[in-house]
């Protein structure tokens, strides 16, 4: 299956051998004609001032004889037929020159994290089979000529990985550092602790893994479906273990962040040592996904405890940073804590956001105490930022902004382009994962510099994460088939310079894929996904147009809904697809020799009156706008699994007013509502239909008031509404937004997303 899949992708566009083709992109290549190839007199060699760097030497002569199954010297010194690892101080931290001529290769850097990422840029010009774990007795150690100049552009590169959802093995992670590291990230944050799990072993708290790192069950399926597995899940990583994979990723240059999570998503520690809640009443670790009540209580007990966490964990990690988490910190338990609201009269602080400031300066003190730094999530900015903390962007790029403004570190790592637990595809054809919709391309896409900043203020943006959670991912394979390629779009980000080619990158992509085959890490095949595009004709039919990343295979596609094969439709751009009534379109990419290669992408059509015809609306969205410019009379219908249809209004009604362009015989309205309540997407609490011949009066022709019980599942709310015999120019919708979310929900009191979906007349 495996060497099928090579040879598949080969098909599909694969570069010659001898192009060069690197990821991240270096920041300035110069090819020659010429090649050098490696013959059994090859030496590596490292210079007499050089000796530090031999531990890269090393690396290379040991990769280069996992796959020749030969050893390789390696020496002092330089010259000819060598492969040579150069000091030259001129050259920036991370920065490298590779030069490889025809008599040989140096790789120059001021010291040996410079000649490290210099051998990750000297093993992408091999042939790819130089990252097998076996021997390749046909493999060509052959290089193209070639001067290298590079940097990283931030110095910040990292990946989050959410261990406390689910314990993912020692080996695993070790192998995550090595493809990271093959990449030029350089930061590995672990999110270690979690309401759903406990997973360091702290040696003053034993029962913090004897209780907290198991749970009795697990969620099955989405958070909606309330489903469990009835299993206990558990693990926990040692002290040793942790130590033993500090000293393998520094070698790697890899720098492990470690998170413990505070105030919020501590349900497991409390489980474990009840005192540290607000009550005192023993729980359970959590079994539930989202955002739990139950946080710790700021009182000295707590303190000392995280203060004796923290020193062991310092103790283990020499990363400059400790992250502390500081998201999502419900504040009821702290409203009904007598002890709490007595802290803030002495204190002074006027509200909870300030009781966590609070909070998160005291634990700021100490770890700066330790010669280190905090980052938070964006949160810790609410009541008044900790004066010596790195702000961590989630929750769009705003609050790396305003931290930035405050002369505060920022690592942006906002949502729409960094959650890798977003779906890559088409949801009914992906694995179950927790929503959203984040293929490759949007994620490489993100400028971590935001126009709002001076010049000045930018120089506080470090750098750039990309985070993997892990509540609908349990196991390596499929956490690999979320991180990858979208992590390897984070590196590029993180090290190449701004000016960026999609295109470009995704041709490089196909030939890095053979090397992640060879590396064995199951990455996602969504970027061959065929992606839909609709306009109109000049009688507001859409006309639908499909397209993939790679243009070397053949789309096929089939007109009602159904699996394409190797015989179905062909698709030409030169012959787009005319939608004249309702139907579903399923396309995939394939091979010329007729096999499959992405996943099946499919869109619903509906087409009415409605269809192509132009609309204003009272509010427009910002973030959920629907994809294009019409997208509510586009004909295409959206589904749950997927946002990318819907157009989205934070807080604010639907205001929606249709031009038919002549008056118009109607007698339904078909409209689109989404709940889904983990995602604060309510639907609306009233819908009236409105008709007009002049867009400025307005008659009623119907009023329905909906239902307000709360509903936890996600669900689609279609409302085809009989209107009776109409005959109007101008069709106006007005939905009341459900308002401020209600009491229980983890976002109660802020502003409910409304989420709309297309507009059909009949």
């Amino acid at each position: 299956m495996k060497k099928t899949l090579i040879a598949l992708l080969i098909s599909l566009g694969a570069f010659a051998q001898n192009t060069i083709s690197v990821i991240p992109k270096p920041q300035n290549i110069v090819q020659g004609k010429g090649k050098f190839t490696i013959n059994s007199n090859t030496q590596i060699t490292v210079g007499e001032s050089n000796n530090e760097s031999k531990d890269i030497a090393d690396q290379l002569a040991m990769r280069l004889q996992i796959v020749t199954g030969k050893p390789v010297k390696v020496g002092i010194g330089n010259g000819t037929n060598t492969i040579a690892f150069v000091k030259n101080t001129s050259i920036e931290k991370e920065g490298y020159i590779l030069k490889v001529l025809p008599t040989g290769v140096t790789v120059e850097a001021s010291n040996p994290i410079g000649h490290f990422y210099g051998l990750q840029t000297l093993l992408q010009l091999f042939p790819t089979e130089i990252f097998s774990s076996s021997v390749q007795p046909k493999i060509s150690l052959t290089l193209p000529e070639c001067t290298i100049k590079d940097q990283p552009r931030f110095e910040y590169r990292g990946v989050m990985m959410d261990v406390g959802r689910y314990f993912f093995p020692i080996s695993f992670i070790k192998k995550l550092v090595d493809v990271l590291a093959v990449h030029k990230l350089n930061i590995l944050h672990l999110h270690l602790t979690e309401d759903q799990g406990w997973r360091i072993e702290i040696r003053k708290y034993p029962r913090l893994t004897e209780i907290g790192s198991v749970r009795k069950e697990s969620m099955l399926g989405h958070y909606n479906d309330q489903k469990y597995d009835g299993k206990p899940h558990g693990g926990f990583y040692t002290q040793n273990e942790l130590r033993d994979l500090v000293a393998y990723a520094q070698r790697k240059f890899v720098t492990i962040v470690p998170e413990i999570e505070m105030p919020g998503h501590a349900l497991a520690a409390i489980a474990a040592y009840p005192e540290l809640g607000c009550t005192g009443e023993q729980y359970e670790v959590g079994t539930k996904w989202g955002v739990e009540e139950r946080v710790f209580c700021p009182n000295e007990k707590t303190f000392e405890f995280i203060e004796n966490v923290l020193t062991e964990v310092i103790d283990l990690f020499p990363s400059p940073y400790i992250h502390i988490g500081g998201d999502e910190c419900p504040k009821d338990a702290w409203k009904k804590s007598q002890f709490c609201q007595d802290l803030m009269k002495k204190e002074g602080l006027k509200d909870e956001h300030e009781l966590q400031s609070y909070f998160i300066r005291r634990i700021d003190k100490f770890v700066t105490s330790k010669g280190r730094k905090i980052i938070g999530w964006d949160e810790i900015l609410e009541g008044g930022l900790s004066p010596n903390a790195t702000v961590m962007s989630w929750r769009g790029v705003e609050g790396g902004i305003t931290a930035a403004k405050q002369q505060h570190d920022v690592i942006m790592s906002p949502n729409s382009h960094m959650y890798l637990d977003y779906y890559q595809g088409n949801p009914s054809t992906e694995p179950l994962a927790i929503g959203g919709f984040l293929p490759v391309e949007k994620t490489y896409s993100f400028e971590p510099f935001a126009p709002e900043l001076t010049v000045e203020e930018s120089k506080y943006i470090k750098g750039v994460q990309a985070n993997l959670w892990t509540e609908y991912v349990s196991k390596p394979e499929y956490a690999e088939y979320m991180l990858f390629p979208r992590a390897l779009a984070t590196a590029e980000i993180g090290w190449s310079s701004k000016e960026k080619d999609f295109t470009d990158f995704g041709k490089r992509l196909t030939k890095h894929f053979e090397r992640l085959n060879q590396m064995s890490v199951n990455y996602s095949k969504a970027y061959y996904n065929v992606d839909f595009s609709t306009e109109k004709n000049n009688l507001g039919q859409p006309i639908v147009s499909l397209k993939s990343n790679d243009a070397t295979g053949l789309i096929r596609y089939t007109l009602d809904g159904t699996m394409p094969n190797e015989k179905s439709l062909i698709y030409t751009p030169t012959k787009k697809i005319l939608v004249t009534g309702d139907r579903t379109i399923a396309a995939a990419l394939f091979s010329k020799t007729g096999n499959i290669v992405s996943g099946i992408a499919t869109k619903s059509y509906v087409i009415s009156k409605s269809t192509g015809k132009t609309y204003t609306l009272g509010t427009e969205p910002k973030r959920y706008t629907g994809g294009e410019k019409y997208a509510l009379t586009n004909g295409v219908r959206g589904d749950i699994n997927n946002n990318e249809p819907w157009v989205g209004l934070n807080g604010a009604n639907f205001d929606f007013v249709l031009d038919f362009g002549k008056k118009t015989n109607f007698s339904n309205v078909s409209v689109a509502f989404q709940g889904a309540y983990t995602s604060w997407i309510m639907p609306p609490r009233n819908i009236e239909v409105m008709i007009s011949d002049d867009n400025k009066t307005f008659k009623s022709i119907k009023k329905m008031d909906l239902s307000t019980g709360v509903k936890i599942e996600s669900f689609v709310q279609q409302l085809n509404i009989a209107v009776g015999n109409n005959n109007a120019r101008y069709l106006k919708i007005l939905a009341e937004n459900y308002g401020k979310l209600p009491e229980g929900h983890p976002g109660k009191g802020t502003p409910a997303w409304l989420f709309v979906d297309e507009v059909s007349v009949r």
